[in-house]
């Protein structure tokens, strides 16, 4: 099948005629979780629960088998099934043991934190992708593959491709090609204000550009601490810049978003957040931790902010395992509700 650019995914999308499998590839993940949120929303809200599953490749009910028999489960309710696989790199280029050849295709992958592993056998998959059901759509999100593997050549010719691009340089491009990328990267930028309604200090288009450091997912995630930082001011400076996104060359502190919140400064908790998630860290520990932060320290420094607090860390719990929003942003929200006045003690390692 031919290739879908992002504008066609979204004429899909408006008009609900969804294929019957999709690869989600490339390394803008914000822009491609936007839009695996979108091909939910082409289900009934009611209807979601008994119509979408979302999981993730290697995981409890990630393996192949699974995936398939899940795309051939009758929807409960609606006319459609959705079933989407987060990670599935895992699955289309997976980390080898060692050599094997195309007919090898039984590998064990790294499946959960708790080291469980799970079998990697594609044939369910592919005898699934070869004849998909009429009632289903399989999405497939990964941000790169392994286009040699038997599977995944099958799949690339069944499945409607849309790429993702990032403002990388080709390796092998040259000083033209970073130039090249380091141009696209700003108009992105001022493409983004501009659709926002603001504007920005083009010393702060380039230091935001900078400390990206061609990654479009950090990029689109400082833009988004901006414009949350900046709240309702049109004009963003440097100075708003050099507050909000980290230059990736700081080292993680895992106290460092409770200190910040702590000292009052929103800007600092945000900055060190995206470390947290750059990192890879669960955001379910991060709530657990603020929740820790406000029992045990708010409530001695000030309680009147405790019951406020506990109400914005249910509601961000809540959306975290509903899928009720995007996790970071999600969390991010939970870091400026909680930020006030400063605590009178706040100290680097509680």
């Amino acid at each position: 099948m031919p290739n879908l650019d992002v504008a066609a995914l979204r004429k899909h999308l408006a008009a609900r005629t969804l294929s019957r499998v999709y690869v989600f590839l490339g390394e803008d993940v914000k822009l491609v979780d936007a839009m695996v949120d979108a091909v939910e929303a082409t289900v009934d809200v009611a209807d979601r629960p008994f119509a979408v599953d979302r999981v993730y490749a290697g995981e409890q009910g990630g393996a192949p088998v699974d995936i398939a028999a899940s795309c051939r489960s009758l929807p409960m309710l609606g006319d459609r099934r959705l079933v989407i696989v987060m990670r599935a790199e895992r699955l289309l280029k997976p980390k080898r043991a060692g050599k094997a050849t195309d007919d090898e295709e039984e590998e064990e992958e790294e499946a959960a934190a708790d080291g469980e592993r799970a079998s990697t056998d594609l044939t369910p998959l592919e005898e699934y992708v070869a004849a998909p059901a009429e009632f289903a759509t399989l999405v497939f999100v990964a941000t790169e593959i392994d286009r040699t593997r038997r599977f995944t050549k099958k799949l690339v010719e069944k499945a409607q491709v849309v790429e993702f691009s990032g403002i990388r340089a080709e390796p092998r491009s040259g000083p033209a090609g970073a130039n090249a990328a380091m141009v696209k990267a700003r108009t992105f930028v001022q493409e983004e204000m501009t659709r926002e309604g603001r504007t920005m200090e083009p010393a702060g288009v380039k230091m935001l550009v900078s400390r990206s450091g061609a990654d479009i997912s950090k990029l689109r995630g400082d833009i988004e601490r901006l414009l949350l930082f900046v709240a309702g001011r049109n004009a963003i400076t440097a100075a708003d810049v050099e507050a909000v996104a980290s230059d990736g060359a700081t080292v993680v502190d895992d106290w460092a978003v409770t200190n910040a919140i702590s000292a009052g400064d929103a800007a600092l908790g945000l900055r060190e957040l995206a470390l947290r998630f750059e990192r890879g860290d669960s955001p379910h520990g991060i709530v657990g931790q603020l929740r820790w932060w406000v029992s045990s320290q708010l409530a001695s420094g000030a309680p009147d902010r405790v019951k406020p607090a506990l109400d914005a860390l249910l509601r961000t719990d809540l959306a975290l395992k509903s899928s009720g929003g995007e996790d970071q942003v999600l969390l991010e929200r939970l870091v400026v509700e909680l930020t006030g006045r400063p605590l009178m003690r706040s100290r680097s390692s509680w």
